[in-house]
């Protein structure tokens, strides 16, 4: 779901740009969210790369697993972008009516499957892994991990970056 996302969030910074600001207008509003992903990601891929080593799996093909999560996230990247045109809601500059609203409830739908799978793993997974590992600093490191993620969306990126 979070590929998708970002499919979708593409779409609606490029709604109503000019050719001239659609790069800056996309960069702004997809670049804070993929840096959020990438940096709940990597604690989970450091972890899993590190137990899967541990119970004898090769570096090689612990790579290449990567490597495919990494070409299916961007295929999904791809298919957020085809199924949720800019014109079909959701911010973009489509029309209204019932099929506006349809769309925009999708698009909510998707991310907010997103943000619960994301909550969820980390809950479920990470955190309990993290605790019996680290010790009573696993709590500052979730909310200072936390705190940069949601700075990331804070930085200005150019005008378009107050939404």
């Amino acid at each position: 779901p979070e590929s998708l996302v970002i499919g979708i969030i593409i779409n609606k910074s490029a709604a109503g740009a000019d050719e001239s600001e659609v790069q800056l207008r996309v960069a702004a509003a997809a670049l804070p969210f993929v840096l959020g992903v990438f940096l709940s990601n990597l604690p989970e891929s450091m972890s899993s790369s590190g137990s899967m080593k541990a119970h004898g799996m090769r570096v090689r093909t612990i790579l290449l697993m990567w490597f495919a999560i990494t070409v299916l996230t961007a295929v999904g990247s791809a298919l957020g972008a085809l199924l949720f045109p800019p014109s079909s809601g959701g911010g973009g500059g489509g029309g209204g009516g019932a099929s506006a609203e349809g769309a925009e409830l999708a698009v909510a739908s998707v991310e907010g499957l997103a943000a619960g799978a994301m909550l969820t793993m980390i809950a479920q997974t990470m955190m309990p892994e993290a605790f019996e590992q680290g010790g009573d600093i696993v709590g500052l490191s979730c909310l200072a991990g936390f705190l940069c993620a949601l700075s990331v969306k804070l930085i200005p990126l150019g005008e378009s970056a107050s939404h």
